[in-house]
């Protein structure tokens, strides 16, 4: 009995048996970590967390919103008795035009399968803008906060004399103003 638990074959498989429920139980807990962060408290962890969780759908929309002509969508789900609220604009001058009864099924389809149930993006000044992506609160009230993607210019984004643009990773970033 000895010869076997001392067999260096037998460690090892012990070893890889603990090793696997290890990993296991992290993985378990970091998916139910992820999927309840809309209950986090407003804090930039949580920013980062929903960004590069949904960050390929937010870039797959992006793109499909401007291989369809668009510079800027809104769309949101409504409930089971009514239809869905759809609208996009088109680059125009002096100011965009408004798409009448736009399809934007290829560029929400994807996101949708998400089950996030709004998506507004906006092009603006070299960057994409998901706007009205979560609201928080602060010393002047209840605000609408926007993710942006690509290169932002705090001087374009916020009120004057307020730092309002706060960087995330790669492109991305989180605008409170």
């Amino acid at each position: 009995m000895r010869y076997v638990l001392k067999h260096p074959c037998f460690l090892d498989t012990l070893f890889m048996k603990k090793l696997f429920l290890y990993l296991s139980l992290l993985s378990v807990v970091f998916i139910l970590l992820l999927k309840s962060m809309y209950y986090w408290p407003e804090s930039k962890i949580k920013h980062l967390a929903f960004v590069f969780s949904y960050s390929d759908q937010f870039i797959e929309a992006m793109r499909a919103t401007e291989d369809a002509g668009y510079v800027s969508i809104q769309w949101h789900e409504r409930s089971q008795q009514h239809d869905e609220s759809s609208v996009a604009w088109e680059a125009g001058e002096p100011k965009y035009k408004k798409v009448v009864k736009p399809d934007l099924s290829k560029i929400i389809g994807p996101y949708k399968e998400t089950g996030l149930q709004s998506l507004w993006l906006q092009h603006y000044q070299g960057a994409w803008l998901i706007r009205k992506a979560f609201s928080y609160q602060d010393e002047n009230g209840t605000g609408e906060g926007i993710y942006a993607f690509g290169t932002v210019n705090p001087k374009d984004m916020c009120l004057p004399n307020t730092q309002c643009v706060e960087h995330l990773f790669g492109q991305w970033h989180v605008i409170k103003n």
